[in-house]
């Protein structure tokens, strides 16, 4: 049964047309009545059958009738229930704001949008009614047809659900999750599409940032796993003895956990150039008024404040053996200066760190017979790992070591 409003004229003209029929045969039933009073025995019989049928037409028209104001009261019941219902949904899909809702025709385009699509997408409802929905699609997602994809999914399998990236009305991109279902009259046919939108560009970003965290821990692992391990190597190599080769180690080891400690107070993002020095020169027990560092306040990024931690390490503890702080007169005093050398470049490639090691007031220095790990590693080690060039001097009044490596934003 076709549901139509109670007010459509045709059930009105039918109405009136039942009333009419009903009165017209209350009259034949009256004059049959007045022809039997006045006629014959035999006519009366013949309108007495009149009178009969008369009466079972009439209690028909009376069935049909009542029929008439149920079918009338049914429908009336029926379109109320429907604005009820219209109201409900059309307030929860108002009230929806953190969720953009909106409707589809066979083609794609926007029939309906709630306040939730205009506060995410940016389009308001009259901008957004007849768009096409690849409006919302990046380019990338067009060229692989994604929003036809979906409404073929909605059909076939009665859903397609999604995780992507979308566009604002402004150009700017969201991580939204997204289902896309197929709307249906009532006897089963397609009449278009419902799209629902989350926006979860947050907990999107935060997951990127754990990845991306992820495999710089693993990065990191690997890298103080191999320096653990060549640092290891050459001490049980060059060590005089197991007591020496210990020691050594430990104290390398103490050194990378100093840096490890001031990169996660950090949050692993940088560490300053001034703290990373004072701390790495702290575990000699050098007294202040011989150890001097100044500079520029500098940040370094993990992969330099590591290495340039384990460099003062080296350099210190050479010292504190052969070199100034090995007597009582010794200084040593540490310098640097980020410098930029190229405007034209970019800044990447511009600023550069100048670092300078000198001692002075130790012994007479000697160049070396041969090259140990702390100098290896300083001289090859630290300069490829940062892509710079750092040079030591075995000059008579003391070391000095220069370090000169591009200075990357941390």
């Amino acid at each position: 049964m076709n549901d139509r409003d109670p007010s459509d004229p045709f059930h009105h003209d039918r109405e009136v047309s039942l009333e009419a029929e009903i009165a017209l045969l209350r009259r034949s039933l009256d004059e049959a009545v007045r022809r039997v009073a006045e006629g014959s025995p035999a006519v009366a019989i013949e309108h007495e059958r009149e009178i009969a049928k008369g009466r079972a037409a009439l209690a028909l028209a009376d069935t049909r009738a009542a029929e008439l104001e149920r079918t009338i009261a049914h429908l009336t019941a029926r379109l109320a229930a429907l604005g009820h219902s219209e109201a409900r949904y059309r307030l929860a899909v108002e009230s929806a704001r953190d969720y953009a809702i909106f409707t589809l025709d066979l083609s794609g385009r926007i029939t309906g949008w709630n306040t939730g699509a205009e506060n995410l997408l940016g389009w308001d409802e009259a901008e957004a009614l007849g768009r096409a929905v690849n409006v919302i699609f990046t380019p990338e997602d067009n060229d692989e047809a994604i929003a036809e994809e979906e409404m073929r999914l909605a059909v076939t399998d009665g859903r397609a659900d999604d995780n992507r990236w979308h566009l604002r009305k402004d150009g700017g991109r969201f991580w939204a999750n997204g289902l896309m279902m197929p709307m249906r009259d009532d006897a089963g046919g397609l009449t278009g599409f419902l799209k629902i939108l989350r926006d979860l560009t947050e907990a999107q970003l935060a997951s990127q940032h754990q990845q991306t965290l992820i495999h710089e821990l693993n990065h990191r692992v690997k890298n103080t796993l191999a320096t653990v391990q060549a640092f290891t190597n050459q001490s049980l190599r060059t060590a005089t003895s197991m007591q020496e080769a210990r020691e050594a180690i430990t104290a390398r080891l103490i050194a990378l956990s100093r840096a490890h400690d001031v990169l996660t107070v950090e949050k692993w993002d940088g560490a300053d150039l001034g703290r990373l020095v004072k701390d790495a020169l702290s575990l000699h027990n050098t007294l202040a008024q011989r150890c001097v560092w100044e500079g520029d306040p500098v940040r370094l990024v993990p992969r330099a404040a590591l290495a340039l931690s384990m460099m003062v390490h080296e350099l210190a503890t050479n010292a504190t053996k052969y070199g100034a702080l090995s007597n009582e007169a010794g200084t040593v005093m540490v310098s640097w200066a980020a410098v930029d050398v190229d405007e034209a470049a970019s800044p990447e490639a511009a600023r550069r760190l100048r670092l300078r090691w000198q001692e002075g007031g130790g012994p007479p220095v000697l160049p070396p017979t041969r090259r140990g790990f702390g100098s290896r590693m300083i001289e090859r080690g630290l300069a490829n790992e940062l892509g710079g060039k750092v040079r030591i001097r075995y000059e008579p009044a003391g070391v000095v070591c220069t370090l000169d490596i591009p200075l990357e934003q941390a």
